[in-house]
């Protein structure tokens, strides 16, 4: 299979496009933000589309024109939702909620699929969360272990 690299400012609007007339779409992750759980270039998202958001619900946003993310929703207050990536310590986004393009609706890692509603996911997600104050300590132990265990 040909693998085509676009900007994201050209292809997520497409995929938008796609998932307001009702398809989920695919797409390969690239960036660590959303790391220990979704690898830069080895995961695949499925996104879908929904009007419904919660606190903990993986998004792709549109925080600024042309700049999109895959982040988890930290809180919604009003129409304001803060946005923080798995892998991030202190750096959150905020955008409105007429912001969010699309949810998460499953993971693909290796050929197995995961469902953001399935129990493995939520518990991941609550255990995640709750660790924010931890995670400075177990994110630099996860990147040490994956730069020891991907060197070619």
């Amino acid at each position: 299979m040909k693998r085509i690299q676009l900007p994201n400012a050209e292809l997520l609007p497409q995929l938008c496009r796609l998932i307001d007339e009702g398809h989920k779409v695919s797409l390969r992750i690239k960036g660590n933000s959303m790391r220990p759980f979704l690898e830069n270039e080895r995961d695949i998202v499925v996104l879908a589309g929904t009007s419904e958001y919660r606190t903990g619900d993986v998004v792709l946003a549109e925080i600024r024109k042309g700049c999109y993310v895959l982040h988890r929703i930290e809180s919604i207050e009003g129409d304001t939702v803060s946005l923080r990536g798995d892998g991030n310590i202190k750096s959150t986004e905020t955008c409105k909620i007429s912001d969010i393009r699309a949810i998460a609706a499953a993971f693909i890692r290796n050929g197995k699929t995961i469902a953001t509603g399935s129990t493995v996911w939520r518990v991941y997600s609550k255990c995640w969360t709750k660790l924010l104050p931890a995670r400075r300590i177990l994110l630099a132990t996860y990147r040490l272990w994956h730069s020891i265990t991907t060197r070619h």
